[in-house]
């Protein structure tokens, strides 16, 4: 489904080479249509993709998909805070 979903909108959501599942959800989520992207993908599946791309986000969209996927900043300093200690 999800391969189909890149295909449709290839032009607009890839103008590199990356491929990947996640990235093409990434770009949905930032410039693709809610309803749409709503529609195609699980709760669960855009709040993994939202708190692993966080920091990319302007602050409005950050707002936004918070509100709409029920994500509250005790999740977003977890996930932060397990990120760095699996950098360090």
């Amino acid at each position: 489904m999800l391969y189909l979903y890149m295909r449709q909108n290839r032009d607009f959501f890839q103008w590199d080479n990356d491929k990947s599942e996640e990235t093409a959800i990434f770009r949905a989520l930032t410039w693709g249509d809610i309803k749409t992207v709503l529609k195609k993908h699980d709760k669960l599946t855009l709040k993994k993709i939202f708190l692993r791309y966080y920091f990319k986000f302007d602050k409005r969209n950050q707002n936004f998909w918070k509100i709409i996927l029920e994500i509250n900043e005790n999740e977003i300093n977890k996930r932060a805070n397990r990120e760095f200690k699996n950098n360090s």
